[in-house]
């Protein structure tokens, strides 16, 4: 993050030390401290809805102005837009560290009755459509939704997709609601929770994937966690969370490295909730809607 822009977020933050506390989730004041940075900032934990948040929070129109074009990702693929020319290599390599052949794997075996032509899909905060166009590319009809329109239009012009950035525009009944290191971004977690579940059919798939703020992970790497929530993420999500907004839905609940994923799907029964090891930094939810 460039030197004024931390600048910025610190006076930001120091401006509003002092405002009200709540969660974001679900308006709960019994929260708790977690950790502290740069003075001003903190990182409260909801002791109602476990969800755990920074403060000063940022308002939905403060948080939709910011990703239109000042959010940058470092790791050339997610936020830049490519060249022709780069385009193009990117295709030729499956989209490096961004190639979704494991989660294409992941739905089948979670819809072994469906052939992927049969498959509705949800991709939400698709950025550009990296990983949407190679959804589409397997023959799943994958439906996108980005809240930056300079993304969204680059991927709708340059890769064929429909991505829409008005999400009234989504269509229900879908097989899959999937979303990668997104939730960790949004003003309230749970409203985004509740409109992917409601876009479901019954026995459809909540496929999420962020930073890991389970206590697993936070005391086997505590740097590493502090590091994760700030500016850029204002939210931890974590197993604990899971259990809350999930309660009523069966689950399992795993973190990096993916190394076993699809073994461990295939011993899931899809019934009841199953937790593997939470000490990696991605944290990796799939819930089915009864």
């Amino acid at each position: 993050m460039p030197l004024q822009d931390k600048i910025a977020y610190w006076a930001r933050s120091a401006a509003a030390y002092r405002t009200h506390r709540a969660c974001p989730g679900c308006g709960g004041e019994n929260l708790q401290l977690v950790e502290r940075k740069y003075l001003f900032t903190r990182l409260f934990l909801c002791r109602d809805c476990r969800l755990m948040f920074r403060h000063p929070t940022d308002d939905a129109d403060a948080s939709r102005r910011f990703y239109q074009s000042d959010y940058a990702q470092d790791d050339g693929i997610t936020t830049e837009l490519p060249d022709p020319k780069q385009l193009q290599a990117m295709i030729a390599d499956g989209f490096g560290e961004k190639n979704a052949d494991h989660y294409r794997k992941a739905i089948g075996i979670l819809l072994p009755e469906k052939p992927p032509t049969s498959v509705r899909m949800i991709d939400y905060g698709c950025s550009w459509g990296y990983q949407s166009y190679q959804f589409r590319q397997s023959g799943i009809d994958c439906r996108s939704y980005e809240i930056s329109a300079p993304r969204a239009a680059y991927g709708n012009r340059h890769l064929g997709l429909d991505i829409k950035t008005d999400e009234s525009m989504l269509e229900g009944g879908n097989d899959v609601f999937y979303s990668s290191h997104v939730i960790e971004h949004l003003p309230s977690p749970k409203r985004m929770i509740d409109l992917g579940m409601s876009l479901l059919r019954d026995g459809g798939y909540f496929i999420m994937e962020s930073p890991n703020g389970s206590e697993a992970f936070r005391r086997a790497h505590p740097a590493h966690f502090s590091k994760l929530w700030g500016m850029v993420h204002p939210n931890m999500i974590s197993v604990d969370f899971y259990e809350h907004a999930f309660a009523s839905s069966p689950f399992l609940i795993t973190s990096t490295p993916f190394d076993n994923l699809l073994g461990e799907l295939n011993r899931w029964d899809k019934k009841s909730t199953r937790i593997l090891d939470l000490t990696g930094p991605t944290l990796l939810l799939i819930a089915r809607k009864l």
